[in-house]
């Protein structure tokens, strides 16, 4: 049986311990952790949502009907402690509490308050409406997304009083080479209405590119929000528009000189 010592984790630790016996804790948590993000995703995002669907079935015929109502419970529970305080890495801690992390692997949380303090000084004491501006934060081994929540939680507090709703201003990018973290951040930040791209890959090998948007992509609902798909029009448009220009003044700004000629490629300037 699993077990913590902190309050806020008794309730959900309970369920998950209602179904240890002909399942492993780490395969409770993994199989959890994927339902949601494929629940979450499948409402707004419909790149690849025939073949999540059909992931979510897969896991669901590992359970019996008994089995498979204590994980929309566990769900509620996660929902309810983010929503009571978005000051922490819910699943962050619990995961790490639970001894799922793999010190094999290097596997270790940095602690929420670790991270508020790193946030705290990456803006200014306030932002006013004249100064808000569109900000992107980016953690290229973000686990349950600590990093990434102490700044978008650190934004709205700075932007409260500037009269913009400032998760409006705040897009987050993620990346993790485990697809459980991966998962884990994603669904932290979608409960807690943060815009965000979630990549599930070596940040080293294959790092996150704009042009990104395979099934290892996962965006979060409030990125399909309008506000932000007009940003992100805008963003390719002034990118079209950059390119543009920069060809048209290649274009005019080319001296016929002998070397030039003499080696086309510009080798010899």
């Amino acid at each position: 049986m699993a077990k913590v010592t902190k309050q806020q984790y008794a309730g959900i630790v309970k369920m998950y311990n209602s179904l240890i016996g002909s399942h492993q804790l780490w395969e409770l948590w993994q199989d959890s952790m994927t339902m949601f993000a494929l629940s979450i995703s499948n409402t707004v995002d419909s790149r690849f949502r025939e073949k999540r669907e059909a992931a979510y079935i897969g896991i669901v015929h590992k359970y019996t009907k008994d089995e498979m109502q204590v994980f929309p419970q566990i769900f509620g529970e996660i929902a309810m402690q983010l929503e009571a305080d978005r000051e922490q890495d819910f699943l962050g801690d619990l995961y790490m509490s639970l001894d799922l992390g793999s010190h094999w692997h290097g596997q270790f949380f940095t602690p929420y308050n670790v991270c508020a303090a790193m946030a705290q000084m990456q803006f200014p004491d306030k932002i006013t409406l004249e100064e808000i501006k569109p900000v992107t934060v980016c953690d290229c081994a973000c686990g349950g997304g600590a990093l990434l929540i102490a700044a978008g939680n650190e934004f709205l507090r700075k932007t409260i009083n500037s009269g913009a709703n400032g998760q409006d201003y705040i897009c987050l990018f993620a990346q993790d080479l485990s697809q459980v973290s991966a998962m884990m951040c994603y669904v932290q930040l979608s409960l807690l209405g943060f815009a965000a791209k979630i990549k599930i890959g070596d940040s080293l090998l294959h790092p996150m590119l704009d042009s990104d948007n395979g099934e290892d992509i996962w965006y979060t609902p409030v990125w399909f929000s309008p506000i932000w798909e007009v940003r992100r029009l805008v963003n390719r448009l002034d990118k079209i528009m950059m390119a543009e220009l920069r060809g048209a003044a290649n274009r005019v700004w080319q001296p016929e000189t002998a070397e030039r000629r003499a080696c086309p490629s510009g080798c010899g300037s």
